[in-house]
């Protein structure tokens, strides 16, 4: 599968995205396919947010670097 890196394309960045990467496909292999998950990585003495979906042929990990959009919040009316 193909991966891909999403957000600021810093070194940093990288290299913690990638190792969310490799938590991600020890844990589910190609599984959980659409499901988004966010792992803290921790990476001289910082902790990054990465979350990190299996899609049909790509692994996305994208650096949550600060504010979020509410667009994936589910309210019940």
């Amino acid at each position: 599968m193909r991966e891909v890196i999403r957000g600021d394309t810093e070194p940093v960045h990288i290299v913690v995205a990638s190792k969310a990467i490799d938590k991600h496909r020890l844990k589910y292999g190609t599984g959980n396919k659409y499901h988004h998950v966010v792992y803290s990585v921790g990476y001289r003495d910082r902790h990054y947010q990465i979350e990190v979906a299996t899609r049909k042929t790509t692994i996305s990990a994208t650096v949550i670097t600060g504010c979020r959009n509410l667009s994936r919040v589910h309210h019940e009316q």
